[in-house]
Parts: structure tokens; sequence; C-alpha cells
């Protein structure tokens, strides 16, 4: 008897273990994107108009998203986004810039998703935090470019996306952002205030 009593409760103790595991299993996401970033031309003060041509740049993302809120319909979660372009390419004449420059970009905040239990789960996104940029010594005539080139700066972030829900540990997502910032601190004074980054990207979920 004594037995079958510690086999019943080992059975119970497991199937509770299986049901907390399952139910938790689908609570955090990690998402692995790669992308391209844009920010288009850029207004330069001087004695006649110069553009300053922004080529787009490869772009990587890693988001951790942990859900708190469970609906049938709606889940919510927050989320912790780094996000950044290693190398953006300048073009521009008479005006000693950066060859090129990298940004990075921290923006926490949450995420709404629909159909979380669908074949396709469309979401929208929006966080707020902070902005690097970090411009190259050299120009691209090869001239030195004076003082510092690098700036912290506030970003807001905000877009939308879908997640196709492959296997219940494993979905593919795309999305557009759009990071906006204060302006880059290179050497000549844009005309713009903020700066748009937009960043269309594609990658993986792992849900766990």
């Amino acid at each position: 008897m004594k037995l079958i009593r510690i086999g019943n409760l080992l059975a119970v103790l497991f199937m509770l273990f299986v049901v907390t595991t399952a139910a938790s299993a689908q609570e955090r996401e990690l998402s692995i994107l790669v992308g391209r970033l844009t920010t288009g031309d850029k207004g330069i003060s001087g004695p006649q108009t110069i553009r300053a041509a922004f080529d787009g740049a490869v772009s990587y993302e890693i988001t951790y998203g942990r859900r708190f809120v469970e609906g049938q319909l709606v889940n919510l979660y927050g989320e912790l986004l780094i996000a950044g372009a290693p190398s953006t390419k300048i073009k521009v004449t008479n005006v000693v810039l950066p060859n090129s420059y990298s940004s990075l970009f921290f923006t926490p905040g949450l995420k709404l998703k629909l159909f979380p239990g669908g074949g396709l789960s469309p979401f929208i996104a929006a966080g707020l935090g902070m902005g690097r940029y970090s411009g190259d010594a050299q120009s691209s005539t090869g001239q030195t470019v004076p003082g510092d080139q690098a700036n912290t700066t506030w970003a807001f972030s905000y877009g939308g996306g879908v997640d196709l829900n492959i296997v219940n540990n494993f979905a593919i997502r795309g999305e557009v952002r759009d990071f906006i910032t204060g302006k880059p601190k290179f050497t000549a004074p844009f005309f713009d205030k903020s700066q748009h980054n937009v960043n269309v990207a594609i990658g993986v979920v792992f849900k766990f």
C-alpha cells in the first residue's frame, strides 16, 4: 500500500512538474534578428545647402521578452532590446565628416502580441532608452577628423511585426522598428534635431 501511495504521489508531482513547465515554457522569449538600418540624407549648415548621404547598413538586434499578462487573444510582454549597426557609410563633399560611424540603441519597453496561440502572431512594441553614435577618426578622403566623434543621446523606438510560430518553442520573426534619437554630434552641424533609424529585420525567436 505504501508503495502504491508513494507511486501515486510521485505521479502527481510529476504531472504538476510537467504542467508547470509547460505553462512557464512560453513566458520568455529570446529573439536574434539581422536586418538593414537606414537613416536617410542629412542637411548641413553652411554658406550653401549641403547634403550628406547616409548609406544603409547591416544591423543586428537581440531582444529578451518576459510575459507578465496572459490572455486568450492578447499577451503583454516587457522587453529588453539592444540593436545597432557596426558601420554606416557617409557620403559628402566639401565637409570633413567621418567616413563611417557605428550606432547602438538600448530601448527597454513593452510589446503587445495578438493571437499568441495561433500560427501567425502580429505584435506592436515601443521602448525608451539611450543611443550611442561613434564616428571614424578619418574622412572618406583620408583626412583626420578633428575632435571627439562619439556621443550618447536619448532614444525612443516603436514598431511592429509578426511571428510565424513553427513549433511551440520556435518562431520566425519579421519586424520593422524606428529608433528615433538625438542627432550624432559630428564636426558638421546638421539641420535636423533628431535622427530616424528605420530597421527592417528578420530572424528567429526561442521561447522558454
